[in-house]
């Protein structure tokens, strides 16, 4: 016999059951399990289920915490930086002129002093100016002389503000115009200046008082002083009247019709351009 069917014999020859084939009719008996019982699980060790739930717990107080920390943030009013504080106070000085009224802007009389060189006081002589009347709003180029509305046109001119007030003593008027700039006023230097009279506020004139006949011929002076976003200008002159003349042979007249304009642009002006408080929130805008 062949070394190579000698070594396959034993394999060959031994005795094994046939294999019994289960039709494909005959249906698989399921294992059954209990009802109730979940199959078994792998348990995890104790460590882990420990280490699980000590996760758990923080993440649940973190959680806790970020939803407190965004509920006081929503609760507590916001503080508003000193940036935003300055642009705040900003808007409110550049928005008087459209929220004050023009009984405000322009109050019914105004206190201002003679000078000392006229009484050799140290406080001036007081004196009082009582308004005429205000006019309508006006453009630059209605309000103002040419040369100098097309300069203030030039840097953002919004328009005029005018009123006229008379002196205690029925002698001078003057008309002091508000001129509103998109953002600060030229400073006063910057104007265009005149060889006799400098381009001003034109007058306004009211029927029926001391200022029927001011004009821009009755003009005598003119002059200007800038106070923020704000650029206040004044011309006066005397109620009677009359043209224009050399005020400066008339050191008086001229003293005194000086000393009324200054006066009305002064407390016209600091107002306007006076410091608000300053905004804290809640209340302010943006808050």
């Amino acid at each position: 016999m062949p070394a190579d069917l000698a070594a396959a014999e034993p394999f060959s020859s031994q005795t094994t059951e046939p294999l019994r084939l289960i039709p494909a009719s005959t249906p698989v008996q399921p294992i059954a399990v209990p009802a109730g019982q979940p199959p078994a699980r792998r348990r995890k060790p104790l460590s882990e289920r420990k280490g699980l739930a000590i996760a758990a717990v923080v993440l649940g107080i973190a959680g806790l915490a970020a939803s407190l920390a965004g509920l006081i943030g929503q609760v507590r009013p916001r503080q508003l930086t000193a940036a935003e504080q300055q642009k705040i106070m900003a808007w409110e000085v550049a928005s008087r002129w459209r929220t004050w009224p023009a009984g405000r802007i322009f109050p019914a009389s105004a206190r201002y002093p003679l000078t000392w060189m006229l009484f050799e006081t140290d406080s001036g002589l007081p004196m009082y100016a009582h308004r005429a009347g205000i006019a309508p709003q006006s453009t630059c180029a209605a309000g103002l002389d040419p040369r100098l509305a097309r300069v203030l046109d030039r840097d953002g001119c919004d328009g005029v503000l005018r009123a006229t007030y008379a002196d205690s003593t029925g002698s001078f008027v003057a008309t002091v115009g508000v001129v509103i700039m998109h953002s600060k006023a030229p400073a006063v230097s910057s104007l265009p200046a005149g060889h006799d009279l400098s381009p001003g506020v034109r007058a306004v004139s009211f029927h029926g008082t001391l200022a029927t006949r001011f004009g821009n011929r009755q003009r005598q002076i003119t002059g200007a002083s800038a106070h923020g976003p704000y650029l206040i200008l004044y011309a006066a002159g005397y109620a009677d009247g009359r043209r224009r003349d050399r005020v400066s042979s008339n050191p008086y007249a001229s003293s005194e019709m000086k000393d009324l304009a200054v006066g009305l642009a002064r407390d016209i002006g600091r107002p306007l351009d006076a410091p608000p408080t300053v905004p804290q929130c809640p209340g302010a805008p943006g808050c």
